[in-house]
């Protein structure tokens, strides 16, 4: 684990496995949590998460797997990449949760390989590492390397662990505890959708909608755009935005972007300017102003590094 890492994203790959032993009254998986150092680490709510061991005592393993989320740029130095990379390797698998997948990169674990990072870092993931390629998937596997994006993504991949290492029908059972059961036609759109659990509950059209939105957020569309990509009209795709998430679909669209701003002022060193242009406002001016209003706080006080109240990826 490491600081500022999402407790839904530790519990989406966790929680499962426990259900899947308590169900099949199997020694599945078992799991150890450590930090590099063996101290407690602070997730990104600032609970505290108490380390089994440090990373140095950690013994034969099966997997090694890094859950991080904000601050990730930060965590590594060359004495602590060369701890990670020694624990490595040889393993069967190796992981990134969240922004993990960063952390393998800086470490050189993902040189020719296709992975993936939690959406709002998929561009700058792929922008600082053109050595990989950045796919656009709730989880990827290549070779021994696993990264997952969001916790709903983590999610799907535990349950597939569990479908692979037991059977189906203890994945359905633990998939029906954590209310993420879908139709088989419907489960490639619903893993593909970052958010909420019960996102799959949503019509076809809106949850295609939403990933549009979420996929342009640097570089936004116009709304006829998004709705022709999903085959709505203008005025229907608002509707659905309106019945089931109650704002219109433009200021949906707005919040993603302004919640992107936020990611990019507290994850990098881009320029008000820059952030700007990144998230399709006119002008830093204008993307200050709707930030007040939607956060209650300036964007510049953001970029100074008040991680205490920053908002979780989920």
């Amino acid at each position: 684990m490491f600081e500022g890492f999402s407790n839904m994203v530790l519990a989406s790959a966790i929680e499962p496995l426990r259900a899947a032993r308590d169900l099949s009254g199997r020694r599945l998986f078992s799991w150890q949590l450590c930090s590099l150092d063996g101290d407690a680490i602070a997730s990104s709510s600032r609970a505290l998460i108490g380390a089994d061991l440090p990373l140095a005592r950690v013994g034969a393993t099966d997997a090694l797997i890094l859950v991080a989320g904000y601050g990730m740029r930060n965590h590594l130095n060359h004495d602590s990449s060369a701890a990670v990379r020694r624990m490595a390797r040889g393993l069967p698998m190796v992981g990134g949760l969240d922004t993990g997948a960063w952390l393998l990169a800086q470490m050189g674990l993902l040189g020719g390989r296709r992975a993936t990072i939690h959406w709002m870092e998929r561009q700058e993931l792929a922008e600082n590492f053109p050595e990989l390629e950045v796919i656009d998937a709730p989880y990827v596997v290549d070779g021994n390397i696993v990264t997952c994006g969001d916790a709903q993504s983590v999610l799907s991949w535990s349950l597939d662990l569990i479908g692979t290492y037991a059977d189906e029908a203890l994945r359905f059972d633990v998939a029906n505890m954590f209310g993420r059961v879908e139709s088989l036609d419907e489960r490639a759109t619903a893993h593909g959708l970052a958010g909420r659990l019960s996102d799959q509950r949503l019509p076809i059209a809106l949850q295609r909608a939403i990933i549009s939105m979420r996929q342009t957020a640097e570089q936004p569309l116009r709304l006829p755009d998004i709705a022709e990509r999903v085959a709505l009209s203008t005025r229907g795709m608002d509707r659905l935005f309106h019945t089931y998430l109650g704002v219109p679909a433009g200021e949906y669209y707005r919040q993603i972007r302004l919640s992107h701003a936020r990611a990019l002022a507290l994850e990098t060193n881009l320029s008000l300017y820059e952030i700007a242009s990144r998230t399709g406002f006119s002008s830093p001016s204008t993307l200050a102003r709707a930030y007040r209003i939607k956060f209650g706080e300036t964007l510049r006080q953001r970029k100074a590094g008040d991680t205490s109240s920053s908002t979780s990826r989920f």
